[in-house]
């Protein structure tokens, strides 16, 4: 009996002290800022609109990265333009990320990254606010139309940047150009005509041959805005240049699909390429052999 007590004792020693070494485990993860002519230097000075450029590499020290957070920091409030979960194995980022300068004097950005094992390291840079403004000029579709997940007519897909819509055959080769799909449901009973992008779960089940696509773009649109009617129809035709594009666009309040998208409603967006754009909904259909007709502006 006491051989056996002491070979208990033994396992649970080891187990303990295995257990331990896990629990102690730490890593130091790693995140820069590029440098380089085509990045944006800390405290440049940028006017109102113009492009900000942040080249990210980062390392999970030996874990995989499972989330970069990019924040926006005035002296009046915060603001998360970016929080995304991902799935890097090798435990290496590197990507380019788009943003435009707001009305502020003076913003730090603030670039976070976390691992697998919940350890985190961030980066920051802080931008002055230049003279004048810098908006840029956009695309124009006046129209477009979208069928819904039981139209075999209408063509399915949407290249937001050329107003180019696919069906499933013409779609073959170009799945790397496409950020919207749609499709109409119930939702708890409700009527929803609903705008996605091929990333979004729920859509792939509706259009399934989305899940044999080799890239599938993650466009979001602002909810928000949409559902509170925050951008009119006037509003969107009177735009010019690419202002109310990015001012319209609230980064807290997105996701990769977007309900209750009915005629006459207003819809920002942003895109995989980090391009900002707006949808007018011209016509949206409530019934699953439908379509949702829309104007797209976009930047150029």
């Amino acid at each position: 009996m006491k051989i056996l007590n002491l070979i208990f004792l033994a396992i649970f020693s080891a187990l303990f002290v295995q257990c331990s070494e896990e629990e102690n485990t730490t890593s130091e993860p790693i995140v820069n800022l590029k440098n380089g002519a085509q990045y944006t230097a800390s405290e440049s000075y940028v006017p109102i609109g113009g492009q900000l450029k942040f080249g990210i590499s980062a390392t999970g020290d030996g874990f995989e990265i499972t989330n970069l957070t990019v924040k926006r920091k005035t002296d009046i409030k915060t603001i998360t333009e970016l929080d995304k979960g991902m799935f890097i194995k090798k435990g290496e980022l590197d990507t380019l990320l788009n943003y435009y300068k707001g009305s502020a004097d003076k913003e730090t950005w603030i670039f976070s990254i976390m691992n697998s094992n919940r350890d985190t390291a961030s980066v920051s840079i802080v931008i002055y606010k230049g003279a004048g403004n810098s908006y840029g000029e956009i695309d124009y579709t006046p129209s477009v139309m979208i069928g819904y997940q039981n139209n075999s007519i209408t063509p399915n897909f949407v290249d937001l940047n050329s107003g180019m819509s696919y069906t499933n055959t013409t779609v073959a080769e170009n799945e790397s150009l496409i950020d919207l799909v749609c499709y109409y449901y119930l939702n708890s009973g409700s009527s929803s005509p609903t705008i996605s992008c091929p990333s979004y779960i729920t859509a792939k089940s509706y259009h399934p041959i989305m899940n044999e696509w080799p890239v599938r773009n993650s466009t979001v649109y602002d909810y928000f805005t949409t559902d509170n009617n925050l951008i009119s129809i006037a509003q969107f035709d009177a735009a010019q240049n690419d202002s109310l594009l990015i001012n319209g666009y609230k980064p807290e309040s997105v996701s990769g699909t977007c309900k209750y998208c009915f005629t006459g409603k207003v819809i920002p967006f942003k895109t995989n390429h980090g391009k900002y754009g707006l949808l007018k909904i011209i016509r949206a259909d409530e019934t699953d052999t439908g379509y949702i007709e829309l104007a797209i502006k976009i930047q150029k």
